[in-house]
């Protein structure tokens, strides 16, 4: 896999050279900086990339609390364990953490293997909620709500805690809201169960 990685970027290497490559360039996706496409392009979509410009390495550490509980509810199987949730340890999110495009938006990408627990394994988007997108979000995990009424959905810019979770195939898929804050999670269990936390 090392190796393939060395000659992808041989690769573009070489295409940056060449009169023309602009063109191969645009070719390569770059990532959104809107949360909830951010989601479906990385956490969906499975790849894109991300440029200096618009991500940063970030901590678990420097997220501030509502933050950190919202991605803690996230992890919970049902609405009931996850209003109940607390702030996770900093072992539990041993995740590569990406601040994007220097707002209030986070890219969580998944770091397996390493027995931490749910989180670890997750791809997640966590960010401070400006209105719709939490709709947009909740569309992801529960894409036939649009047959419920309006004055039985929810308001489009949570304060309060809520989750909501679905599975799709062997994919669960989870929404939790904390002071603001939203955690849009996806995670695929182990299919071995002796690899699971």
């Amino acid at each position: 896999m090392q190796v393939d990685r060395t000659f992808a970027r041989l690769i573009l290497s070489a295409l940056l050279t060449v009169p023309g490559a602009a063109s191969a360039q645009e070719a390569i996706a770059t990532a959104p900086t809107e949360p909830v496409e951010l989601f479906r392009a990385v956490c969906m979509g499975g790849a894109a990339r991300l440029t200096r410009g618009m991500a940063e390495p970030a901590s678990y550490a420097t997220l501030p609390l509502p933050a950190q509980r919202a991605l803690g509810e996230s992890a919970e199987a049902d609405a009931a364990a996850a209003l109940k949730a607390t702030v996770p340890a900093a072992a539990r999110v041993p995740n590569t953490i990406y601040r994007i495009a220097g707002g209030n938006t986070y890219l969580f990408v998944p770091k397996a293997g390493t027995n931490a627990g749910m989180i670890a394994d997750s791809c997640l988007v966590l960010w401070l909620s400006s209105g719709e997108d939490y709709l947009s979000a909740r569309k992801i995990v529960l894409p036939g709500e649009a047959k419920v009424p309006l004055y039985a959905r929810p308001a489009s810019k949570p304060d309060g805690a809520t989750f909501v979770a679905a599975s799709f195939g062997t994919t669960q898929y989870t929404l939790a809201t904390f002071g603001g804050w939203i955690a849009l999670r996806s995670y695929t269990p182990p299919s071995d169960p002796e690899k699971a936390n």
